[in-house]
């Protein structure tokens, strides 16, 4: 049923959502300036190989399934704030030690990047099950859609200070060690990650609302996995993450060494891509709310789709092609969009926590051990040599229809717990 147009957030939630968008702003831009994109480029610089960057793009995902014991330590509202605030403090303060470390061993900056990525894992489910809380079903989806484009607006902005810090570096210093810019943007986001706690600690559990659970976490867990309708969306979510991974590798690769583009170059695509999301998220939202989400989600992974074909279509003649898979991904915002909003939806326990945390782990886990096989078989094919452009041209292929047979996946997936 579609919500009640002229349903309005009180006063209350709107400067609860205030605090929580205001958080969201300050981490994106930190996100930016420490993307994984500059992490991927920072550890090329350092001599990183194929096996390498998959460790970098997987390795986190992989240790993220820690989460799964994240909803044993938030019984209370307080805790589940204490979890959040620790959890997102202590990341960013290891992100500082990876800059320091990163240039004494590709492996450190690995390990650094995994624990960082863990930390601010168990966090994220502890802030889900927070924000769950204050949002009203009936304009969930119009909150998500403007906390998301204040997410998309934030790393415009951290990209954009990474693009001019790396430009005017290399200006200045014509012959720079290349990583040394990538390194001083990383330290940069990560004090801007810090900075994003302090609106968290002015935004209060909401009174009146339970426990995120009142039983053992681990019996939740075992109900999110067994759950009808919350099962569909872990399979969707699954297969998504498995299909993005088997391009990831040759997608970090190719445009840097087939087809010569740098850090900026990239960046300023990505800029390009958040801009377009950044647009239309929270008309996203509005249509959420009042149509439910599959057939815009179904459209959206039919577009996103295609991006691997874009790839497919870059050569070093013409390599701008590869800007139409950015432009294409712009509809990566619906999707966002309506997966939180669905993951909060579909909920099939009292608490919260132990279903979020299924749901990033299981995504996790297709994800990290796609691109982890991936690049290991990326490079005993390739066997030290310049991988052959057939190679790349297989996978990009190969992507495009993996990817669009999610599409399908998408439209099983109930809208509410009372369509399953």
């Amino acid at each position: 049923m579609a919500p009640d147009s002229h349903h309005r957030p009180t006063g209350s939630i709107r400067k609860a959502m205030w605090l929580a968008n205001a958080n969201a702003a300050i981490w994106a831009t930190g996100n930016g300036l420490v993307s994984t994109t500059l992490v991927i480029y920072l550890a090329l610089e350092l001599g990183a190989t194929g096996i390498a960057v998959s460790l970098i793009r997987a390795a986190p995902q992989l240790v993220g399934l820690l989460r799964l014991a994240s909803p044993a330590l938030m019984t209370t509202g307080r805790s589940r704030k204490l979890v959040c605030l620790a959890g997102y403090a202590s990341s960013a303060l290891v992100l500082g030690v990876l800059v320091a470390v990163a240039q004494y061993h590709v492996m450190a900056l690995v390990v650094c990047w995994c624990l960082y990525h863990l930390l601010e894992y168990v966090a994220t489910v502890a802030l889900w099950s927070w924000l769950g809380d204050w949002m009203p079903p009936v304009v969930r989806g119009r909150l998500i859609g403007w906390r998301e484009r204040f997410l998309v607006a934030g790393r415009i902005v951290g990209i954009c200070a990474s693009v001019a810090l790396a430009t005017l570096w290399y200006r200045m210093d014509p012959d720079p060690q290349r990583w040394e810019p990538l390194a001083w943007s990383a330290g940069v986001g990560a004090a801007m990650m810090l900075l994003a706690v302090v609106p968290l600690l002015w935004l209060a559990p909401r009174t009146g609302k339970s426990p995120p659970s009142s039983c053992n976490p681990w019996d939740d867990i075992c109900r999110a996995l067994t759950d009808s309708a919350y099962r569909r969306l872990l399979l969707y979510s699954f297969w998504v993450a498995f299909a993005n991974g088997v391009t990831g590798t040759a997608q970090s690769l190719y445009p840097r060494w087939v087809l010569g583009f740098d850090y900026t170059h990239m960046q300023t695509m990505q800029s390009m891509m958040y801009t377009g999301q950044t647009a239309i998220a929270p008309t996203c939202g509005w249509w959420i709310d009042r149509f439910g989400p599959r057939r815009l989600m179904v459209g959206a992974q039919l577009v996103v789709a295609t991006g691997p074909l874009f790839f497919f279509l870059a050569s070093e003649n013409y390599p701008w092609w590869i800007a139409g898979a950015f432009l294409v991904w712009v509809a990566y915002a619906p999707l966002n969009v309506g997966l939180d909003t669905l993951k909060l939806r579909l909920i099939p326990t009292d608490g919260s926590a132990p279903s979020l945390a299924v749901y990033q782990s299981v995504s996790d886990l297709a994800h990290g051990a796609t691109l982890i096989i991936g690049g290991y078989l990326f490079d005993r094919l390739t066997a030290g040599d310049s991988p052959p452009l057939g190679l790349y041209a297989g996978l990009f292929l190969l992507g495009w229809l993996l990817r669009s047979c999610a599409a399908p996946l998408a439209w099983r997936v109930p809208e509410s717990r009372g369509d399953a």
